[in-house]
């Protein structure tokens, strides 16, 4: 999975550069499906726990990896769907009469 996603958005980087809102919608694309995998798999990971979900300190090394890792995976996501720290074509782009007035210039 992780190999896919480097291929993918790798490949929408060099060939998609010029086309940014292309970009974004493939880009977007594959971050809804996996976004969902992350909340599903914590939600799930947490709800088989039962009664013992909140008790952090008899989870497993493993458990504890699990959350951390699907934690740490969601939030880049997340905020890429929330246009933090990064090109939104719709509200980054220049307006039409703005680059029509720079060609004049």
């Amino acid at each position: 999975m992780g190999l896919l996603n480097i291929f993918v958005l790798t490949t929408a980087r060099q060939h998609l550069a010029s086309q940014p809102a292309l970009q974004e919608k493939i880009v977007r694309a594959l971050f809804i499906p996996l976004l969902i995998g992350d909340i599903m798999h914590l939600y799930v990971t947490l709800w088989a726990l039962g009664d013992d979900r909140w008790d952090v300190s008899h989870w497993s090394p493993m458990l504890c990896v699990t959350v951390v890792l699907g934690i740490s995976l969601m939030i880049p996501r997340v905020m890429w769907h929330l246009g933090v720290w990064r090109y939104v074509d719709a509200r980054d782009r220049t307006p039409p009469f703005a680059q029509s007035s720079q060609s004049e210039k």
